[in-house]
């Protein structure tokens, strides 16, 4: 029997000094992984290393002894990926190493171009995978067609994970365990920053309602977790269906708790009631900044007054919301951050992430980086320092890196130090949530 090892690289130093608050704010299970495991044909002995969880590397390749190593990565982790190819070969130099995920479908002549890696696997892998295997290729393999009916593939290996180890703080639940759930793929939209339609393609793809419902009792039942953190990239797109699911879930007395992304132009009063009585409890919207003239540039297809109304519906819903700001986009200045932190500061908004414009290979923002569009300057092509938090790789008119650094920290301190801030972080999910969040919030603060 051929035995496959698929490695999540560890993610949290990508946010530098922010690593304590990522630790417990973005600790979610490596689903593309656990689809890619469960969706093997053939009779293969299959095992999951997530390396935020479990740093044994070489411990695991010597026992496990796996013929194939898997290695999934986004454009940061790439100087990590290429160490732990290094490693891999070093343990073993007959074991077929294969990368796949954002950067390796975005730059896969430069992945291949490393003599650790044998293969490349662009885009969805759940197909190629099996190609591959039935007859091992080096090289960059051929992208194959998106997945047109998500139902064929099985669920998420679940059972490969140390799904313990997945804790995220919920409001009113206090410290629970979590796991990810998937019910489309794609995003029709067109934000510049986003890289997201490199791997999923722009036309929306939907799992039938029967499918997610049939995946959630699994969940609760075989894995006894009943918070979902919703990846599809706008909840309540289509809203039929949504409404389908929602009313499955209430009907099915699944009794689960749920959070997820959307879009402020998405939020109707009745889309919001709908979800919460299936069990939504938060919701995030990218707001990115509080400059039209921005958000036109980066293609957002929002105005300020549909981000405000949309907060507005949501907290009136008793729904926590969260905020997604970019500081240096095309067109930013101090005057433009200023604004956008007092922007941010106005609304009913519970919770907010703060990012550095980072311009990834394969989205326009990138090629506007390289062009000088809206007073962008890209200082470097070093892949490790493409990191969204501590760190920025572009000036933008008068506003040099170390600006932008700045106002990170700034935005994040004002918003979060006003005493109704810290009042609602102090109750929204108990006091050991409180305790773990505050205190992983200062380390970060605290060099």
């Amino acid at each position: 029997m051929k035995r496959i090892l698929l490695i999540n690289p560890s993610f949290t130093g990508i946010y530098g000094n922010f690593a304590p608050a990522a630790k417990v704010g973005v600790l979610w299970p490596p689903m593309g992984l656990a689809y890619l495991a469960s969706n093997i044909k053939g009779d293969y002995d299959i095992k999951i290393l997530d390396l935020e969880i479990n740093s044994n590397l070489e411990e695991m390749v010597k026992s496990f002894k796996p013929d194939f190593v898997g290695v999934s990565f986004t454009t940061p982790l790439y100087n990590q990926a290429m160490e732990l190819f290094g490693k891999i070969k070093i343990i073993n130099p007959d074991i077929w190493t294969i990368a796949g995920g954002p950067h390796p479908t975005t730059l896969p002549e430069s992945v291949i171009s490393n003599k650790n890696v044998d293969t490349v696997i662009v885009g969805e892998g759940e197909v190629a995978i099996n190609i591959f295997l039935k007859k091992p290729k080096k090289g960059v393999l051929k992208r194959e067609p998106l997945i047109k009916n998500l139902d064929t593939l099985n669920f998420p290996a679940r059972d490969l994970l140390e799904n313990e180890k997945y804790l995220f703080s919920v409001p009113k639940k206090g410290i629970v365990p979590l796991t990810s759930f998937m019910s489309s793929r794609g995003c029709p939209f067109l934000c510049t920053f986003c890289s997201q339609h490199l791997m999923f393609g722009r036309r929306m793809r939907y799992r039938s309602t029967k499918n997610c419902i049939d995946e959630i009792k699994e969940i609760k039942e075989k894995y006894k977790i009943s918070h979902l953190s919703m990846l599809d990239d706008t909840l309540g797109l289509d809203k039929k269906r949504t409404y389908e699911l929602c009313d499955a879930i209430i009907k099915e007395k699944l009794d689960i708790t749920f959070e997820g992304y959307t879009r402020v132009n998405v939020i109707t009063k009745e889309l919001l009631e709908k979800l919460k009585a299936a069990g939504l409890n938060r919701l995030s919207f990218g707001v990115e900044s509080g400059n039209q003239e921005i958000l036109n540039a980066i293609k957002k297809g929002i105005n300020l007054e549909q981000i405000k109304k949309a907060y507005e519906l949501t907290d009136a819903a008793g729904i926590e919301t969260r905020m997604s700001i970019i500081f240096g986009l095309p067109f930013e200045t101090e005057k433009t951050i200023k604004k956008t932190i007092k922007f941010m500061k106005s609304l009913k908004c519970k919770q907010a992430y703060v990012n550095i414009g980072t311009p990834f290979p394969g989205t326009e923002f990138y090629e506007n980086a390289k062009s000088g569009y809206g007073g962008l300057k890209l200082l470097t092509e070093d892949w490790k320092e493409y990191r969204r938090w501590g760190n920025a790789v572009i000036n933008v008119n008068s506003l040099k890196a170390k600006d932008l650094i700045k106002w990170q920290r700034r935005a994040l301190l004002e918003y979060y130090l006003r005493p109704k801030q810290i009042y609602y972080n102090l109750k929204r999910a108990g006091f050991e949530a409180a305790f773990k969040n505050g205190i992983s919030f200062l380390k970060s603060f605290v060099k």
